[in-house]
């Protein structure tokens, strides 16, 4: 994958992330999110993301 296609999907990712959370915040709903990062077998740093969505009262 050459770079170009690389940063396109990261773009898409990232827009499609942040059209979720819009959706949650109209729905009443916060989303708390954590990174990690974890080193693949190959040496290689890898970031993951978790999340936890709670219910605003």
């Amino acid at each position: 994958m050459q770079d170009e296609e690389i940063a396109r999907t990261l773009r898409e990712a990232v827009a499609a992330l942040n059209e979720a959370l819009s959706l949650a915040a109209r729905g009443g709903l916060a989303v708390k999110l954590r990174t990690t990062a974890h080193q693949t077998t190959s040496g290689v740093e890898r970031l993951v993301a978790d999340v936890q969505i709670f219910k605003r009262l």
